[in-house]
């Protein structure tokens, strides 16, 4: 349920509701955001095993962020972020299905409010799939699967493209695959068939499970293999050969949505609007691609919580090229207002990442993600992770092994844990006072399972 108008008026910047007045005169740009879920960062572009000639071409014409990460690696909880400019403790979406907490100005609401025509496709998940979005109006629903769905999403966004729809706008497409990955993994359990084995991906090179890892992997290790149909439980008895296979068949499903999201590029083309439209791309989260014995989400694994993320902005030129100052899922709010010309909601823990799009540096040094540990929303197991530009520390409540530090420079198959070195003492202890900032400054009271003082 949405904030009442009284209450919205309140959130929602000065800046915002003036919009129209204080920016007569100026063609306010549009802003179209495509998403899609469950897409990793290395998923695509230089991937020899993967073709996305779209969101390459967006890329060369854009900016893109190499240190961009989930908020939290889950579907709903990573949109929640999205939406509010808020962190997931903030936001009070733990886990899927769940509605955005009373009271929290959201995206749709924001926009409109402040003139402009929003419009919404695809999947919402706050907390059904394809339930009312404050402030938007629908052009398309969503099913479970995107082989169904993505291709009458990009058929409803050309469509809306085409119509001559009025200015500005804010056209939200949320795309499903390589989701599908996920009824892949259900479906082929105890598939051993491999065709042309030879000619898929190798095998991750990180696969094996490391035996110190924290005890709050384990145990959802453990919960996973004991769940009926759970994927990460399937993937715990394949070999290597199976593997390669599966990563085979997500690389088709993240070319299939690549397909789908250029017509929408491309309608936006020939309608002329690209001149005016800002667009930002990303994903929920990311695929764990077998690294560690790890598919599907819901872990701070690279291949899980780096996700792309390009903003492709024409007043901006494309000087920003390709930025590596650390980047997060509640970033996007803040962006998409500095474009639109006034500030983001207070509260909103992001920040506009429109400087390093214009080729400028931006002073920050880490981002913040957080987990829940799944079963309707709990919080007696959960982590932060704290990610600079080379190191990621992760910090759970509870459980032995309470924390990993890894130099993704010299390890970027996060394989060695530098949490209990002597050597990296001091980098540890700059990481905990990292997270000890964000608590303090985000209002979140995750209480972890070591000092950090």
């Amino acid at each position: 349920m949405d904030i009442t108008r009284r209450t919205l008026l309140q959130a929602i910047p000065a800046a915002a509701l003036a919009g129209k007045a204080r920016l007569a005169g100026k063609a306010r740009p549009n802003i179209l955001f495509i998403n899609t879920d469950q897409l990793s960062a290395s998923a695509m572009g230089l991937n020899a095993y993967v073709r996305t000639p779209a969101l390459d071409s967006l890329a060369a014409r854009g900016t893109v962020f190499r240190n961009s990460f989930a908020s939290y690696p889950r579907c709903s909880p990573s949109r929640a972020c999205w939406f509010t400019g808020r962190g997931t403790h903030a936001t009070g979406v733990l886990d899927n299905s769940q509605p955005i907490a009373d009271g929290i100005p959201t995206m749709g609401s924001i926009f409109s409010h402040a003139g402009y025509n929003t419009v919404f496709g695809g999947k919402w998940h706050l907390p059904s799939l394809e339930g009312e979005v404050p402030g938007f109006k629908r052009i398309y629903g969503c099913t479970k699967l995107g082989k169904d769905m993505d291709a009458p999403l990009a058929d409803a966004c050309v469509n809306f493209l085409r119509s001559k729809p009025r200015e500005p706008f804010l056209l939200h497409a949320g795309f499903t695959n390589p989701h599908d990955v996920c009824k892949w993994i259900r479906e082929n359990a105890e598939n051993r068939t491999h065709p042309e084995v030879d000619t898929y991906p190798p095998a991750p090179a990180n696969m094996a499970i490391a035996p110190d890892e924290p005890e709050y992997l384990q145990v959802h290790r453990r919960n996973q293999m004991r769940g009926e149909g759970s994927e990460t439980g399937i993937a715990a008895k394949w070999l290597a050969d199976h593997f390669r296979y599966y990563l085979h068949c997500y690389y088709r499903m993240v070319e299939s949505v690549d397909r789908e999201i250029g017509r929408v590029l491309a309608a936006l083309h020939q309608t002329g609007l690209d001149s005016n439209t800002v667009v930002v791309f990303t994903a929920d989260h990311g695929e764990g691609m077998g690294a560690h014995y790890w598919v599907e989400k819901g872990a701070f694994w690279e291949q899980v919580i780096r996700v792309p993320l390009i903003i492709s902005a024409p007043r901006d030129g494309g000087r920003g090229g390709v930025q590596a100052v650390p980047a997060c899922g509640y970033d996007l709010l803040a962006t998409m207002c500095d474009y639109a010309g006034f500030p983001a909601p207070e509260g909103s823990c992001g920040i506009s990442l429109r400087p390093a799009v214009q080729g400028q540096s931006i002073a920050r040094r880490y981002v913040v993600s957080e987990v829940f540990a799944k079963g309707h929303g709990s919080r007696d197991n959960e982590g932060r992770m704290v990610r600079t530009e080379r190191f990621k520390y992760n910090c759970y409540n509870k459980g032995a092994r309470p924390e990993q530090l890894f130099d993704l420079q010299r390890d970027p198959g996060e394989i060695f844990n530098l949490a209990t070195s002597a050597e990296h003492r001091d980098m540890l202890r700059e990481h905990r006072l990292m997270l000890q900032e964000w608590l303090k400054t985000a209002k979140d009271d995750f209480q972890p399972a070591v000092a950090l003082s």
